[in-house]
C-alpha cells in the first residue's frame, strides 16, 4: 500500500472511530478539508474495487 493511500485510510478510520474532523486534521497535519478529502478518496477507493470485485449474480 502506498503512503497516500495509507494516509486516505488513516483519515477514514480515525473518522470512523468517533474522532471528529478536528481532531483527525491534527493528527494528519493538515487541514479539516484535506482529511475529509482524503477520507472520502478512501471510501470511493474501496468502493470501486469492491465493486470491480464483484460478479454479477445474472451473467452467470
Amino acid at each position: 500500500m502506498e503512503t497516500d493511500e495509507q494516509l486516505h485510510q488513516w483519515a477514514w478510520q480515525l473518522r470512523h472511530d468517533g474522532h471528529d474532523w478536528s481532531e483527525v486534521a491534527t493528527e494528519l497535519g493538515c487541514t479539516e478539508d484535506l482529511a475529509r478529502a482524503m477520507a472520502d478518496r478512501h471510501r470511493r477507493d474501496t468502493e470501486a474495487r469492491a465493486q470491480a470485485a464483484q460478479f454479477s449474480l445474472f451473467d452467470l
